[in-house]
């Protein structure tokens, strides 16, 4: 999916600074918009503006779309409400798409905004972890597999109800499977507020066991 480039005037609202966008995203680029917080669908983007990349958001209000603005933004590409600006922006979902260096940014993001997380590159790939705890692999084309993914723990039964129910975006990874542990697909299109979601599943597995382990020895 090329960039979508057009001109467009900052605008201050109740919400805070945006530029609209001049097209419905999902009609654009065929994506369905995903839940970005409680409250509010709309479309994770990344892009250029003044020389500036960024990663933000396209969200519907009043019929219609707006680019969601910062105030770190603001300053670094030197934009004053009121002014006009060249802006390009792509969905961040066809960046993931078939590109391994999105997808470990995408990994990193959810991973890393999880509390007491670290990365840690082990068998020659990153690995995030928790406490020091494994709860989440990063693998690219694993042993020839053809697969951007990542491997993460999962609570008992998890594996079994996710491959069967889609193959498409999930498998039962080598050398962890047998611990219940699912193989995500990070190159199949499937939503980023999926994805975030079975990390943190992934992260609470492994907070939980290691919970289990401290009383074991009290």
């Amino acid at each position: 999916m090329a960039n979508a480039r057009f001109t467009a005037t900052l605008l201050e609202g109740h919400k805070g600074a945006a530029f609209e966008v001049p097209f419905d995203p999902e009609e654009r680029w065929d994506l369905p918009p995903e839940r970005l917080r409680a409250g509010r669908n709309g479309h994770r983007v990344a892009g250029v503006v003044n020389g500036v990349g960024f990663q933000s958001a396209v969200v519907p209000r009043l019929r219609r779309f707006w680019l969601e603005i910062d105030d770190d933004l603001r300053k670094n590409a030197k934009l004053a409400i009121g002014s006009s600006a060249k802006v390009a922006i792509h969905p961040l979902k066809a960046v993931v798409q078939g590109d391994p260096d999105a997808a470990l940014t995408l990994t990193r993001e959810i991973c890393l905004s999880l509390p007491d997380t670290e990365e840690k590159i082990a068998w020659g790939s990153p690995t995030f972890r928790v406490h020091g705890r494994l709860f989440v692999m990063f693998t690219n084309n694993h042993h020839g597999d053809g697969r951007i993914a990542i491997w993460a723990a999962a609570p008992s039964g998890a594996q079994q109800d996710l491959v069967a129910a889609d193959p498409k975006h999930f498998f039962v990874p080598p050398y962890v499977g047998v611990g219940g542990w699912v193989g995500i697909r990070l190159d199949t299109k499937l939503g980023k507020g999926a994805i975030a979601a079975l990390v943190e599943q992934a992260y609470r597995t492994i907070e939980q066991k290691r919970g289990s382990a401290k009383k074991r020895k009290r």
